[in-house]
């Protein structure tokens, strides 16, 4: 494959997954942060809460993977439509987390404030721990190396 405007053959096998590198990165510190959080709520608050957390969070990280699934897809096969594909999946993600909200909030199984407050915070608290982690050059984006790896 020869992207447009460039005379190099780029291998779309061999193309860092960038995208996929840091929501995994973003899963992992979900695993590390969420039994805390999810302890120290339901302490406070009960078992419908700490519940909450944990069902809040679930929905973020799955959120977070399939935003890098769609755009690694699209990038690699059509670059062009990147930008119309990912506004789009945003839209229909926001969407999907809009109706799962609903369903929960009428089944009525965990503290509804709780479990909004831990689906937007969780956003934020996910994506500033992870700034300390990327890379903002282009001669290593994604993720920073860390020292002692090839």
């Amino acid at each position: 494959m020869t992207l447009p405007g460039s005379p190099v053959h780029v291998d779309p096998m061999a193309i860092d997954r960038i995208e996929w590198r840091i929501a995994s990165d973003l899963g992992r510190k979900a695993l590390i942060a969420t039994p805390v959080a999810a302890v120290a709520v339901g302490i406070w608050r009960g078992f419908d809460a700490g519940l909450g957390v944990v069902l809040a969070v679930a929905i973020v990280v799955a959120n977070l993977l399939l935003s890098a699934a769609v755009i690694g897809w699209t990038a690699r096969t059509m670059p062009h439509a990147l930008t119309g594909v990912a506004l789009l999946s945003f839209v229909g993600r926001i969407v999907l987390i809009t109706a799962m909200g609903v369903g929960i909030k009428a089944l009525d199984i965990v503290d509804w404030p709780v479990f909004c407050i831990t689906l937007v915070a969780a956003y934020f608290v996910l994506l500033v721990w992870e700034l300390r982690s990327v890379s903002f050059s282009l001669a290593s984006p994604g993720l920073k190396p860390r020292p002692g790896r090839s």
